[in-house]
């Protein structure tokens, strides 16, 4: 298996897994990793995640069709997911939408699919915590391949699916026939919310406070 493989201690080498050390970042930055494994049973799965612990920082697991993917976290991960967690959260609370709050919240269905989101919201009604399903996930992407998000969350039947990708906000809507999904400049969930002024409140981090006040601002002005 790669697992043994990587452990391998040969003589006079370095331990094999020491090549796939993440490059090194500028000072104080971390960078994220991500692994998947093909051939991975349900069951094992779900013993993995027990034995990682519940409420834990990290790794996060995604898992479908026996495909797992690992994944630790960045500090910038982590900010941004808070970021654009509390600006959506201001939004909702100003435009009195009825919205409830998952969090990292892990999904599941039985022996296919499992996610834990950076954010997600039940809306307009709250569901059930063991089967009912978010409405809207936030997933923060800051390096490339694992696992298919959009495939994992079309199998929950999740009407919206937001990446926060190249420093840009990417909405992407569920068809009508949950064939899957596509892009769509507009939220259905929120309605009114301006990106432009969303983009520009995230590109104001880390001036948090100064930030969210902008956004606040902006959401009380007018509608042109």
């Amino acid at each position: 298996m790669v697992i043994e493989l990587l452990a391998e201690k040969r003589p006079g080498q370095r331990p094999l897994a020491e090549y796939l050390q993440p490059r090194s970042l500028q000072p104080g930055q971390e960078p994220e990793e991500r692994v998947v494994f093909g051939g991975i049973s349900w069951e094992n799965y779900l013993a993995l995640d027990r034995a990682l612990g519940d409420d834990r920082p990290g790794p996060r697991l995604y898992y479908l069709d026996g495909e797992l993917e690992i994944m630790t976290t960045s500090a910038k991960h982590e900010r941004a997911k808070t970021y654009l967690g509390d600006l959506l959260g201001d939004f909702m609370v100003e435009r009195g939408i009825p919205a409830f709050p998952r969090g990292q919240a892990t999904m599941r269905i039985l022996q296919e699919a499992g996610a834990e989101p950076d954010e997600s919201w039940c809306i307009p009604e709250n569901k059930d915590d063991e089967t009912g399903f978010p409405d809207l996930v936030v997933e923060i992407v800051l390096t490339s391949g694992g696992i298919a998000k959009l495939e994992i969350y079309r199998r929950f039947g999740v009407a919206e699916v937001w990446f926060w990708r190249r420093e840009q906000v990417e909405v992407w809507r569920l068809r009508a026939d949950a064939s899957g999904y596509d892009r769509a400049p507009q939220s259905v969930l929120l309605p009114g919310l301006d990106f432009a002024l969303l983009q520009r409140c995230l590109a104001m981090a880390p001036r948090w406070i100064e930030a969210r006040r902008a956004f606040r601002e902006g959401l009380r002005l007018p509608q042109a």
